[in-house]
């Protein structure tokens, strides 16, 4: 208490003095002339007398004052020649001043240089806003800084000040106009702001290649852990599959359609200007200013074979110069329902229980009774004893039992997902910071999964020689827990977890009841399996810590105004450390000790060849990468010519390991084990029979990928209406190396644009923005499991009849293998209507893969049939529209955002058949068929059900139930082309409504042109435990229902190709069309109150995954989720503010 009123003390005195001596210290980058004269005021007592309709005390300015005198000050601040000021006492008068007859004569026809500075809401400069004077054919453009001077205006005229995406502004001419600022326009998907490649910024109004920008109050709208959610339904060309619709190879997330077959599919994650090699999910979304998506050739083939498959840049935030210190935080808590365990349909415990019967008289179990300890369901277990007395009641327990209920109540939950963050930004005339903190505390809804995480990110970028050099340094870090427990194993609908009283009970697993109590008579461990007990124990948990760090060190120095020179250089390390704990009590264990157990029949001794003890599994994966660049940055104007240009080279290393152990007799305690007493290479008699090696998961490997990369990316302009862009790049890697014409590969692009509206002829006055683009060029990919040398796999697992290690060839030499090209040509149209009533963009694209990895016929006597080389071609067309509207702009605003995609692929080109019909319904992904997308519904004609119940296909354009040729039928005409799997047409309808404080959108999204697979009733799916389907009493029972059912009969024994040809007819496919409610966000902003502390307070509420709003199929199936239970609804509390 002391040491404060000290300090209180302490700065009223020196006030009081610094008053005294009429001496003014005040620095503030943005101030108005106002807060200077109220500043005055508190720090020497004198007043400020002005006339309103002379000076413009609103006009901000920047003060950097330390000790100055009041004349020093005023003179500064009055930076109107016309204006002079007197002190009188305590008072300082403005006055304007005399105007000498002649100057009265001669100033309308004077003119003067109008100078200022144009920046945005967030104090951040605007690059390339147009200043014009009204009603002339006369403009400049601000320069990087957002600085301008327009020379020779009269000083009575008019000027306008706009920038793409902003509201523009009207101004008197003045020789200092000071900073102007202009207000975004809310609400619409902003792609006219500066646009990031990782390599450079440049406006996107003088950019040729098609670029998505997205800023941080859009990607804030919606909350997630994982940054890439928040793309989902805001980004035009790019579209999300789910986990279950989700095809063999595909990726989570695709950038204008698929560039390649059997390559890396996702597309390159840029942070900070770096490939990220890290889990993209490991980046804080509150880190994050802005993403930039790179769609074509013009725009991502600065990153060569990386960018095939589209670049995402995102750049995170960072301080401003001479900004006081700026702290924010925010916080939200997402609550997600219980999975809908009811969304699918599935038969009665009765109706699996009646059917099981019908399976048990015709013998379907005869073999597991006789093993005498195979599994058998707990009803046919009574069906073998039909004269108990409880015979009746016990089988109506079962029927009455609905496994699902016990599920739903012991293992989900409400999931519960909490973050919070916290940064603090700024910085002087020399330095500059941000610094941010983050914690996630989620819960998932599966009782036992947790996921922990902790960010830190610090920047900072230190200015000397005049602000000629610029050092700037990041680091990021990452550090997350994960602990998922695996879903209980339950077989039948009528399975009961918990008794009355809650207590866990067994189910059948791998043995049958009574096998599984009795086995051993009692010297065995426990042999029952009991979910809910392995539950409530958090048995078999993998526990999973990522560690990733990751830092950017920067040089620019310029040379000259418009030349830089800059050396940067990145280092990541990240490790995923992940252990699975089988206990000694858990199922897994007991069971693996018992299996390799023996009793000896003769004295009754019991030898376990797998200790006892927990058993211990790990996988440690060890990355670490480096990339250095040297750059040379060129910009020079010259009359209505600006030239911009980059050049540099660049170096890259990645380097991963992965190890991977199993541990017997594991001490958790001690971190001891016993492999060492165990033999892994002999075969031991099972328990109950047969026999096997013990199970030993380990070995360990790595790749080191290296990189050499040499580019170029030049712009002319004319005018500012003409744009010529010309890119290249030349990639050398290491994993291609025999041929040395082969080792890398020139990737290059160009690209036109054409800003119509600064033509002289162009009058259009309701479309005052009007540009047309075309680019064309190339991008790659590369395949990492690929080498043009030979390439075996020693699996030290896996021995042969010797017990000895061996090699299998996985790919024979090719000196000719390339990197895979895609060409791209790519047509755009701009466009904004007066006062941005209307505004957006449309594309038409076209990506054509070259030399794709595929599979090639090679003759026999090489030893392989096939082999992977450079065979396939694919074609790739689209349309991206984007039509943002202004519909209300009073008091009440309301604007919409539609995005429209639609998408094309065929595979052009391929070697090698897919083999028989089956395989290419199947499998068509391994081989694809010319002519069709990657990713096809391809099916068996269906031709009803005979009198008997079973389905009917076309065998040589005849109805036949000969299953196996059907089934292996080469003759593709007897497929039926449902269409593709993958969504043609796509978009999202995003409205956004505000009233003063209060802000409520909603997203509307919808997927058109899609087909996918429904399950239904087969013979061998209730015997298998799979019950996913809702037709079971539609099945074929009797004579005549031929004509009302397409589900065919229960027969036993079953018929595997009967089954398979009916679940794979084109009966069962439906059109995944379906438009969704995606989310809603209400929000209200508190007015900021003088002497209140927070400023920009925002509380809001934000439900994601709202409902579907309709479906085209007549089934009420979730297209996205046909097999699954459907993402949960979620909605999250929470506000964000700054200090």
């Amino acid at each position: 208490m002391r040491i404060l009123t000290s300090i209180i003390f302490t700065l009223l005195l020196l006030i009081g003095v610094s008053a005294f001596a009429q001496k003014i210290t005040y620095v503030k980058k943005e101030v108005t002339l106002a807060q200077l004269f109220k500043e005055i005021k508190k720090q020497t007592g004198f007043n400020v007398i002005w006339n309103e309709e002379k000076l413009n005390a609103e006009k901000s300015i920047s003060v950097n004052f330390h000790g100055a005198s009041l004349n020093e000050v005023m003179s500064k601040a009055l930076t109107n020649p016309s204006l002079s000021f007197t002190i009188t006492d305590k008072t300082i008068v403005i006055t304007q001043k005399e105007v000498s007859f002649l100057d009265r004569i001669m100033s309308p026809f004077r003119e003067i240089n109008v100078s200022g500075v144009v920046r945005d809401e967030n104090n951040k400069p605007l690059w390339a806003a147009t200043i014009k004077v009204k009603n002339k054919n006369k403009y400049v453009h601000t320069d990087s800084l957002g600085r301008f001077t327009l020379e020779g205006v009269r000083p009575d005229a008019a000027l306008v000040v706009s920038y793409l995406g902003y509201q523009s502004r009207e101004i008197r001419a003045q020789t200092d106009v000071g900073t102007l600022k202009l207000m975004m326009i809310s609400g619409n998907l902003d792609e006219v702001q500066i646009v990031s490649t990782g390599y450079q910024t440049l406006p996107k109004e003088r950019a040729t290649g098609s670029f998505v920008r997205i800023d941080k109050d859009l990607l804030d709208r919606s909350v997630s852990t994982g940054i890439l959610d928040r793309l989902d339904g805001v980004t035009s060309g790019l579209i999300f599959t789910s986990p279950v619709t989700r095809q063999v190879g595909q990726s989570a997330i695709e950038i204008h359609g698929r560039s390649t077959l059997f390559g890396n599919a996702d597309p390159l994650i840029v942070l900070d200007n770096f490939p990220y090699d890290g889990d993209i999910n490991n980046i804080n979304p509150n880190d994050i200013e802005t993403i930039t998506i790179l769609k074509d050739a013009a725009a991502a083939s600065a990153w060569g074979t990386r960018s095939g498959n589209g670049v995402i840049v995102i750049t995170t935030k960072k301080g401003s110069l001479n900004t006081a210190p700026k702290i924010g935080f925010n916080a939200n808590v997402t609550f997600g329902q219980k999975p809908n365990l009811y969304y699918n349909s599935q038969p009665s415990s009765s109706e699996v229980i009646d059917a099981q019967q019908y399976l048990y008289k015709q013998g379907a179990y005869d073999y597991n009774i006789g093993s005498g300890y195979l599994p058998l369901p707990p009803a046919v277990e009574l069906f073998r004893n039909p004269s108990a007395p409880d015979y009746e009641s016990k089988l109506n327990v079962l029927r009455n039992n609905d496994v699902r209920d016990q599920l739903s109540k012991y293992f989900y939950q409400t999931s519960i997902a909490q973050q919070y963050q916290a940064n603090i930004s700024g910085g002087g005339k020399h330095q500059k910071y941000a610094l941010s903190a983050g914690y996630d505390h989620n819960l998932g809804s599966a009782v036992g999964n947790s996921y922990n995480r902790i960010t830190l990110n610090a920047s900072n970028s230190f200015y000397f020689f005049k602000d000629k050099l610029e050092i700037s340094s990041n680091l990021r870090y990452t550090d997350i827990k994960n602990k998922t427990i695996p879903a209980p194993g339950v077989s039948y609908p009528y399975d009961q977890l918990a008794d009355n009283n809650g207590n866990s009970t067994a189910v059948v697993k791998d043995f049958n009841l009574p096998y599984a109590k009795t086995a051993g008579n009692g010297k065995l461990l426990n042999w029952l399996y009991r979910p809910l007990e392995e539950l409530q124990n958090r048995y078999n948990t993998t526990t999973t810590d990522v560690g990733n760090y990751r830092i950017n060190l920067a040089l620019n120095y310029k040379v000259v105004t418009g030349l830089k020179l800059s050396a940067v250089y990145n280092y990541e390390k990240g490790k995923s450390d992940q252990g699975t704990l089988y206990e000694q009590a858990s199922y897994y264990t007991r069971n693996l000790i018992n299996t390799y157990s023996q009793i000896d029949a003769m004295t009754g001794k019991l030898t376990r060849n797998i200790p006892l003890g927990d058993i211990y599994g790990s996988q440690f994966t060890n990355s670490k990468s480096q990339s250095g660049r040297l750059q040379i940055d060129e910009e020079v104007h010259f009359g209505k010519h600006t030239l911009n240009a980059i050049a540099g080279v660049e170096i890259r290393e990645l380097n991963t390991n992965i190890a991977l152990n199993t541990f017997y007799g594991y001490d958790v305690k001690t971190g001891t084990n016993q492999n060492s007493s165990l033999n892994f290479t002999d075969e031991y008699p099972f328990f109950y029979g047969s026999g096997g090696k013990i199970p030993f998961y380990y070995g360990s490997n790595g790749t080191i990928n290296r990189f050499f990369s040499y580019y170029f990316n030049g712009a002319y302009t004319y005018a500012d209406k003409y744009i010529v862009s010309l890119s290249a790049r030349q990639d050398e890697s290491n994993l291609f190396g025999v041929s040395t014409n082969q080792k890398g590969i020139p990737l290059w692009s160009a690209g036109l644009s054409w800003v119509l509206n600064k033509e002289h002829f162009y009058d259009i006055d309701w479309l005052p923005y009007l540009k047309l683009r075309a680019t064309y060029g190339y991008t790659g990919n590369v395949d990492n499991n690929l080498s043009a040398y030979l390439t075996s796999l020693i699996n030290p697992a896996a021995l042969n009849a010797y017990n000895a290690p061996f090699a299998s060839v996985i790919n024979p030499p090719n000196p000719s293998l390339r990197w895979e090209k895609v060409r791209n040509i790519n047509f755009g149209l701009d466009f904004m209507t007066k006062n941005s009533r209307i505004s957006g963009s449309v594309d038409i694209w076209q990506k054509k893969g070259m030399d794709l990895i595929g599979n090639t016929s090679v003759a026999p006597q090489t030893g392989m049939t096939v082999y992977m080389g450079n065979s396939a071609n694919t074609l790739t067309k689209g349309m991206d529209l984007q039509i943002n509207t202004r519909n209300l702009m009073g008091a009440i605003q309301w604007n919409t955002t539609l995005l429209y995609n639609h998408v094309n692929s065929t595979v052009t080109s391929y070697k090698v058949s897919n083999g028989s019909n089956f395989n290419v319904i199947d499998e068509n992904y391994k081989n694809p068929l010319e002519g069709f997308p990657f990713y096809s519904v391809f099916s068996f004609k269906y031709g009803g059900l005979n009198k008997n119940g079973d389905p009917q296909g076309y065998l040589n354009g005849v109805l036949s139930t000969n299953y196996a040729d059907i089934y292996g039928s080469t003759n593709r005409k007897e497929l039926v082309y449902n269409g593709s799997a993958t969504p043609t047409s796509f978009g999202n309808l995003l409205n956004t409504f505000s009233y003063k404080g209060v802000g409520l959108s909603f997203n509307i999204s919808y997927r058109f042109g899609y087909y996918f697979r429904r399950n239904s009733f087969t013979g061998n799916s209730i015997n298998s435990g799979a019950y996913s389907y809702g037709d079971y009493g539609s099945r074929w029972q009797k004579h005549g229902d031929e004509n009302y059912t397409t589900v065919p009969a229960l027969i036993y024994p079953f018929v595997d190709k009967r089954d398979d040809f009916y679940k794979y007819s084109d009966v069962l496919v439906e059109k995944a069309d379906n438009i969704r409610l995606k989310d809603i966000r209400l929000d209200y902003t508190f007015p900021q109150k003088s002497g209140f502390p927070v400023k920009n307070l925002n509380v809001f509420t934000y439900i994601d995954n709202v409902g579907i709003l309709w479906r085209s199929n007549r089934y009420h199936l979730d297209p996205d989720y046909p097999t699954g239970v459907p993402t949960v609804r979620t909605i999250a509390f929470g506000l964000r503010a700054g200090l």
